[in-house]
Parts: C-alpha cells; sequence; structure tokens
C-alpha cells in the first residue's frame, strides 16, 4: 500500500481515516497478557488496509495515564502531527503505508511518546497472525520502561523529600 503524500495530507486534513477506541485496564494487561487487548486493534487496522483506507485504533489504559495507538502513515509521526509531516515532505511523493505503535504516558520519556514502526501496511495484514504478539513484546518494553522511570521519579522525589 502506497500514497502520494498530497492525497494523504488531503485525507488526514479531512479525518477522513478510520478510529476506534479500545479500553482495558494495566491491571488486566497484567494479568491476562497484552495480546488480548492488541487484537481487535490489529484486527481493526487490517480490516481498514483490506479496504485501502487509513486508520487509528487507541487502547485507553483506564486505570493508567497511558494510551497506545496504532496508526497507518507515512511517516513515524502520529497523525496528528500533520503540520509537522507537510514540512518534511514532497506533496509528489509516492510513500508507503506503514503501520506505527506509539505510546503515551508522561513516564515514558522527555517527550511523553514513543512511537516505533510496526511492519508495512502490506507485511501488516499478511503476517496479521503474528502481528498481535509482536506488538505485546514492544508494549511489554514501553510498559516496563514506564514502570522503571516511575519508580526513579518516586526515587529523586524522597531524595529531595529527605535533603531538606
Amino acid at each position: 500500500m502506497e500514497s502520494l503524500v498530497k492525497d494523504f495530507v488531503e485525507e488526514v486534513e479531512a479525518e477522513n481515516y478510520d478510529t476506534q477506541n479500545f479500553g482495558s485496564s494495566l491491571a488486566e494487561i497484567k494479568k491476562d497478557g497484552a495480546v488480548k487487548s492488541l487484537e481487535p486493534m490489529v484486527n481493526m487496522i487490517v480490516k481498514a488496509i483490506g479496504e485501502n483506507k487509513l486508520a487509528q485504533a487507541t487502547l485507553t489504559l483506564t486505570d493508567a495515564d497511558i494510551q497506545v495507538h496504532l496508526e497507518t502513515s507515512v511517516v513515524n509521526l502520529p497523525l496528528r502531527y500533520l503540520n509537522a509531516m507537510k514540512k518534511m515532505l514532497a506533496d509528489d511523493d509516492t510513500l508507503p503505508i506503514s503501520v506505527y505503535s506509539i505510546v503515551e504516558s508522561p513516564d515514558i520519556n522527555a517527550s511523553s511518546l514513543r512511537i516505533d514502526k510496526v511492519a508495512s501496511a502490506d507485511d501488516f495484514v499478511s503476517h496479521q497472525a503474528d502481528m498481535a504478539t509482536a506488538i505485546a513484546t514492544w508494549l511489554d518494553k514501553q510498559l516496563d520502561q514506564i514502570k522503571e522511570n516511575q519508580e526513579k521519579k518516586d526515587e529523586d522525589e524522597d531524595t529531595e523529600t529527605t535533603d531538606k
């Protein structure tokens, strides 16, 4: 799947892409694993790609300040960063569409955003059976990083309190 940048920009500006929101909790993911929560998102993205549409699936963790997105795009930026994309892309370029996994949390890193390419849209569809597991592995790493950063922040706050 490919898109002319000009067409991609028009679709995103018009919000002409499939969106679906899903809910889960950090506790559920820890108990059951992330695959169960990610499979409906993967299916939604595969369906959109099959219809030659752009898509965004969002998983909100109801017991944590964490959102996970799967998005189709021509570049590794969230769709809401369209203005930044327009500055770096030429309208007449034709670029492949890929699927990106995004985690948003104030504790993931300084920008509160981590984005990684999962696969090209075509590979995502042809390897659909493996995608939820691959993304779950990625998500587990991100959740570990969030937990580590939260613990470090808590330690730093404890140190500041005892220093006073």
